[in-house]
C-alpha cells in the first residue's frame, strides 16, 4: 500500500478526488486554477500539518 499514489479504492483518496472535481464541476475553476490552488495550499499548510503529525507521534 502506497499512501502517496492515488488509489480510488481508499475512502480518503475518494474524498480528495471528489473535492478537486467539485472545484471544476461546481465552482467553475479551470484545471490549471485548481492545481495552482493546490500548490499554494501545500505551501501555506505545510507547517500546520507538520505540527499535527509531530503531535500524533508524541513529539512537541
Amino acid at each position: 500500500m502506497n499512501k502517496t499514489k492515488l488509489d480510488l479504492n481508499r475512502f480518503e483518496h475518494q474524498l480528495l478526488a471528489g473535492i478537486i472535481t467539485a472545484f471544476v464541476d461546481d465552482f467553475g475553476y479551470t484545471p490549471r486554477e485548481v492545481f495552482e490552488l493546490l500548490n499554494d495550499t501545500k505551501q501555506q499548510m505545510w507547517h500546520a500539518l507538520s505540527e499535527i503529525a509531530n503531535q500524533k507521534r508524541g513529539e512537541k
